[in-house]
């Protein structure tokens, strides 16, 4: 069923992404259409974890007040035993999502991000030598707002978003399954393209 309204908003998200293009104006990062690359880097854990996080995207824009985009997730981490717990945990996650971005005011920005992760975790008791490992797919939607800068030679922004799905399986969901924020930055570089060739 998750999976279902994962497909249908990306659809709406595209088919309102596609309509845009429609869309006339003179502001220059209209009339460049430009295509950023980038994303952004998460770093972080303390004396018995550690995380890291890679999240590529391709962002398009269509007008002034909208763009559309592709994001990968890629996330490694580990738990290490300590005083509290006997549990060591290896962890792996990928995925990939589809987000659109609207931006009613300059600077500022409302996005909506389906996504769908998998899985791979791997942990092992130290005390009882048993170990066992697990993987599953999750879907998500990312909805939320965010701070950003953008224009022909850039762009920059960070958010906070939230799942609206009640998956418990999701990364996006403590271990009580409640809401966590999901808190994002990252910096796109435009794709730059040789001039057109003038017709004869």
């Amino acid at each position: 069923m998750h999976l279902k309204k994962i497909i249908l908003a990306a659809f709406i998200l595209f088919s309102i992404t596609a309509q845009a293009q429609t869309t006339i104006t003179t502001n220059a990062i209209l009339d460049k259409k430009p295509v950023f690359v980038g994303g952004g880097l998460l770093l972080g854990g303390g004396a018995h974890s550690f995380q890291m996080g890679l999240n590529p995207e391709i962002i398009k824009s269509f007008t002034p007040y909208l763009d559309g985009g592709l994001a990968m997730n890629i996330y490694y981490d580990f738990y290490n035993p300590y005083e509290f717990s006997d549990i060591r945990s290896r962890n792996f996650r990928l995925g990939i999502g589809a987000f659109t971005r609207i931006w009613p005011i300059e600077s500022f920005f409302i996005q909506v991000q389906p996504e769908y992760n998998y899985a791979w975790i791997n942990q092992k008791n130290v005390s009882t030598g048993q170990s066992g490992a697990t993987n599953f797919g999750a879907e998500s939607i990312l909805a939320g707002v965010g701070y950003g800068k953008r224009s022909e030679f850039g762009i920059s922004y960070f958010s906070v978003m939230i799942d609206l799905l009640n998956n418990p399986q999701s990364q996006y969901n403590s271990g009580y399954n409640r809401k966590e924020p999901v808190f994002r930055a990252g910096i796109g570089f435009p794709l730059r393209f040789g001039p057109k060739k003038k017709q004869l």
